[in-house]
């Protein structure tokens, strides 16, 4: 997010909303009462803004020749409106407008700011229209855009299965019934031998007469169906919103049953499900990999003498030094309690030396809490570490847990091979 345009006409109304704005992104937002002012600032910055909230009913253009200036710079624009009747709703859809909502709403500006969030969340999405119909296809890509999603498009089911092959990113289907080489429920098919539902929407979409058409779509795999006929831009947008939520719910859950809920780093069960195909692949390539177990010393003590909240905040600082030290081909969790796992494939037996003697002196300079007496939290860590492939990785676990246990009876704040 960039540059915030306002346009409100309001005093009052305009400085709640510039407020709300300011603290929800903080980034400028540029406040314009007028049609005059809005041109003004369109032109000094080129149009060079993320989104705009707009009230289109100004004192200089009262029927949303605002909305025109927006749309010819192409910025995303949200219609905050105190009244909307049938007239007034088909004029702002007809302008391509992200959404429109009503000020008597208590929750309206935190809905705005809800909305313009979303917005950077869709920039990241990548959506795919396939339709015969190239006007059609030109339409819905017009209404994504709008709402600033990356949009694809195929002309045929064939055509859409090889997007999806060169695209797995692809998070939502849009797909027309009709259509030469693979119709619509063909294409369904075809995409959930591929992809499941929680990775990938499908939203069918037809203009033939026939009541049936929704039902067979998801039967056959979609999430929902769309009629041409009685298509309503709201509608597309909610049933849009609805199928990205519902894989995102998906994702977050997925997530959260293999990240540790304290330190946010993986825990045993990612270790173990993850791990296994790391394990797998140096196995059959020959490629090294070592397995480090660290362990925080004494850490009963910082239990018992400065409180478990103390311990959590040791944990956690633990946790964001190994983040920062580690590189993202390598595999880190918290096994339990004070324990730690580090799986580091293709290095060599010197540089796995350097790394784990820099991470034991990391650890053991870093100052990990703040105490009540104001004095600073200092700990050290011991390791105990694998480097030769085992029958299975359990069992490399258990050659650097005996290793983590020579390091501790050598006086910890140690590593041993």
């Amino acid at each position: 997010m960039k540059n915030i345009l306002l346009i409100e006409q309001s005093q009052m109304f305009g400085m709640v909303a510039k407020k709300k704005l300011s603290e929800a992104f903080n980034v400028p937002i540029y406040w314009a009462r007028t049609y005059k002012e809005v041109k003004d600032l369109l032109d000094e910055f080129g149009g060079d803004f993320s989104c705009a909230l707009v009230d289109y009913n100004l004192p200089d253009a009262a029927t949303g020749e605002v909305l025109d200036a927006l749309i010819s710079f192409g910025i995303t624009s949200f219609v905050f409106t105190a009244d909307v009747n049938d007239e007034i709703r088909e004029m702002v859809w007809s302008k391509k407008v992200a959404d429109y909502i009503l000020k008597n709403d208590p929750n309206s500006l935190e809905y705005v700011i809800a909305s313009m969030r979303q917005l950077e969340k869709n920039q990241q999405t990548l959506i795919l229209i396939v339709d015969d119909s190239r006007t059609f296809r030109t339409n819905l890509s017009e209404l994504l855009y709008v709402q600033k999603f990356r949009v694809l498009n195929a002309a045929d089911g064939e055509s859409a299965l090889q997007i999806l092959e060169k695209y797995p990113e692809i998070k939502l289907v849009i797909t027309d019934y009709n259509m030469p080489k693979m119709d619509g429920y063909q294409l369904c098919q075809q995409i959930r031998t591929r992809y499941k539902a929680d990775k990938m929407a499908i939203i069918g979409i037809s203009s033939a007469d026939d009541r049936s058409l929704g039902a067979r779509f998801i039967k056959c795999g979609a999430n929902d169906f769309i009629e041409k006929q009685s298509f309503l831009v709201e509608e597309f947008y909610s049933r849009i919103m609805d199928c990205l939520n519902t894989i995102e719910l998906f994702s977050r859950l997925k997530e959260a049953a293999v990240r540790d809920y304290l330190t946010g780093l993986y825990n045993r069960r990612y270790l173990f499900e993850m791990g296994q195909q790391l394990f797998n692949e140096a196995k059959g390539s020959g490629r090294s990999l070592a397995c480090v177990l660290l362990d925080i010393d004494y850490f009963k003590n910082i239990n018992d003498y400065f409180g478990h909240d103390m311990g959590d905040k040791a944990l956690c600082g633990l946790a964001d030094l190994l983040r920062e030290k580690l590189e993202k081909n390598e595999i880190l969790a918290r096994t339990g309690g004070e324990e730690f796992c580090i799986l580091i494939p293709d290095l060599d037996t010197s540089g796995l030396v350097d790394l784990a003697e820099d991470l034991r002196l990391a650890i053991e300079k870093r100052s990990m809490a703040l105490l009540e007496d104001g004095s600073e939290l200092h700990f050290t860590c011991s390791m105990g570490i694998c480097t030769t492939i085992q029958e299975d990785l359990d069992q490399m676990i258990k050659l650097a847990d005996n290793k983590l246990y020579e390091a501790k009876e050598a006086g910890r704040n140690c590593i041993r091979f």
